[in-house]
């Protein structure tokens, strides 16, 4: 993982839908400790080999770590439908069909991953799959929460 040593940007505020069609404003992912927001597709094989430890994450954290999946490229109800109950994520998805969030990011690959700050600031990323249950993974992430928190 690379961190973000100079002006960490800000994460861009967008709306998306949820996996119900509910709009979601990305503005309204600052605020937790810590956000780890992976960009997936379905057909892409190493996010889906990531899905199990980023589940664990987000089960794991205590609230301190906020877990946000984004669905990049259209994705069809019935596709979405087999990926969900088969991978069946234990955080939410958003859906980004056009990829306006995915270039207002950056992301040339998939999967890739950006660790944001309660603020909202950019402060690390990665492309390529994590294995998110690695200890050095979490005291990485554990780096960026305050040791008040109890993570």
């Amino acid at each position: 993982m690379d961190r973000d040593q100079s002006s960490p940007p800000l994460l861009p505020s967008l709306v998306l839908k949820d996996l119900t069609g509910r709009r979601i404003n990305t503005a309204s992912f600052s605020g937790h400790p810590l956000l780890i927001l992976n960009f997936m597709a379905p057909w892409c094989a190493p996010c889906l080999q990531e899905i199990p430890s980023l589940s664990s994450l987000a089960r794991g954290s205590e609230g301190m770590i906020r877990v946000q999946g984004i669905l990049e490229g259209p994705t069809g109800p019935d596709a979405l439908k087999r990926f969900i109950g088969k991978h069946g994520p234990a955080f939410p998805l958003l859906l980004d069909p056009s990829l306006t969030f995915s270039r207002a990011m950056g992301v040339r690959g998939l999967p890739t991953t950006f660790v944001v700050d309660s603020g909202g600031r950019v402060v690390s990323r990665v492309t390529g799959a994590v294995d998110w249950n690695d200890p050095r993974v979490r005291r990485y992430l554990k780096s960026f929460i305050s040791s008040k928190a109890g993570f």
